[in-house]
């Protein structure tokens, strides 16, 4: 059983994850990220990546984000597959 803490943690992810403020925040950033490529001089190499870096922090915040806030799911799945055996 999870304690009241992780209980907690996985709650704040899931309202983290679907909230609608923080999504946009994390979309314009992105979205600034991949302008800011495009219009970048293709010698630019280091503005290029840093905008290619940006792009790939933001997709690993939402993953672990999105993995976090799935783990209840996936610890209540797990905990049926063990009963069933």
């Amino acid at each position: 059983m999870a304690s009241f803490e992780q209980e907690e943690l996985w709650r704040s992810a899931k309202a983290l994850a679907s909230d609608k403020a923080a999504n946009t925040v994390l979309d314009r950033l992105e979205q600034r990220a991949i302008d800011e490529w495009k219009q970048s001089d293709p010698e630019d190499l280091g503005g290029r990546d840093a905008a290619y870096f940006m792009i790939r922090a933001i997709a690993a915040f939402r993953g672990e984000l999105n993995a976090l806030a799935s783990e209840p799911d996936i610890t209540r799945f797990n905990s049926r597959l063990k009963r069933a055996n």
